[in-house]
């Protein structure tokens, strides 16, 4: 029984909410990085939120083009990514956030994958497993404003942290209906 305690603690870690400035902050500090099947980096990430536990995978597409920024030394390079399931855990993930935003969900599934725009913001996401990068995901991005949403996501594999952070608030309900099937 202690060693099940045990394994669980150490695969499913205390996911650190924050909440300065009213914002949902979440760092996993339990993440794994692989080359998937179709040659795409893929991050997945375990914790455990609110007493349950919560996975869930990014999924990074190989072209990100470089974008000088007026007044930037360095360009941001866009690409494109997944928010992927990982079944009941995904679910799990989704459930705990719309409290986190103060939405209660009644019946509701998760798509096995939502797509997204996406920026490296002053870093190339080519190099994320070499230099950690802070990024924004783009939700819906030619969706309506209903769907639309944005995300923070910062990975930094070498202190195997993935950092899930909210943009504005504003984005809580599109951002839910966009986990959502």
């Amino acid at each position: 029984m202690a060693w099940s305690i045990f394994s669980s603690a150490k695969d499913y870690p205390q996911v650190v909410v924050g909440d300065e400035d009213g914002f949902v902050d979440l760092s996993f500090q339990n993440i794994k990085s692989n080359l998937n099947n179709i040659g795409n980096l893929e991050f997945i990430v375990k914790g455990n939120l609110n007493g349950l536990k919560v996975s869930f995978s990014v999924e990074l597409l190989p072209e990100w083009n470089p974008q000088d920024i007026e007044g930037m030394d360095e360009a941001f390079y866009w690409g494109e990514a997944n928010f992927k399931s990982n079944g009941s855990e995904t679910k799990n993930f989704v459930n705990v956030l719309a409290k986190l935003y103060g939405a209660e969900l009644k019946e509701f599934e998760v798509p096995a994958s939502v797509y997204a725009q996406a920026v490296g913001l002053a870093c190339n996401p080519k190099e994320i497993q070499n230099n950690p990068c802070k990024m924004k995901f783009f939700f819906n991005p030619d969706g309506s404003e209903e769907l639309y949403s944005e995300v923070f996501i910062n990975i930094d594999l070498d202190a195997k942290v993935l950092e899930f952070n909210e943009k504005d608030n504003d984005y809580r309900a599109p951002l839910l209906r966009s986990l959502l099937k």
